[in-house]
């Protein structure tokens, strides 16, 4: 009897361990700096960092929320690598803090246009609007500052 709670609590144990330590997200958080919706520039923004510094019209933001972290890393793995030779005016610029250290780079455009560490990716409208939504990149008290609404 003694052995048989023995085992049973050693399986408890076990399979408690592996509940905890099942964390399906592999990202702490997410530096996103964006520019401000529609304003044009004289040639492309291209997905290299010191296009998103300090800026009148960058905006920054780290996003903490698991759910959405959860859900980012789960449609980022989903992401299929494109066959095209695309330019993308890349208006927002994200760093991905992983948990174990690593960091990736993904850009999209305000439309369209997905670059994951300098690679074209297939567009994913589920995927660009998330971010989108999330970053509030539309922020229409902003949005009708800028342009007098």
């Amino acid at each position: 009897m003694q052995h048989m709670n023995f085992m049973r609590s050693s399986v408890l144990m076990l399979l408690a361990t592996i509940i905890l330590s099942c964390d399906s997200n592999n990202i702490n958080s997410i530096k996103v700096y964006y520019r401000n919706p529609g304003i044009s520039t004289p040639y492309p923004s291209f997905c290299v960092d010191y296009l998103f510094e300090e800026g009148e019209n960058i905006r920054k933001k780290t996003l903490h929320n698991k759910k959405f972290l959860k859900n980012f890393d789960y449609q980022i793995k989903r992401l299929i690598i494109s066959n095209q030779d695309l330019t993308v005016d890349s208006r927002v610029f994200m760093l991905i803090n992983y948990k174990d250290g690593n960091i990736d780079t993904l850009c999209i455009g305000e439309f369209r246009g997905i670059f994951l560490n300098g690679t074209v990716m297939e567009d994913d409208e589920e995927f660009h609007k998330m971010i989108i939504d999330e970053i509030d990149f539309y922020d229409k008290e902003k949005y009708n500052k800028m342009y007098g609404n």
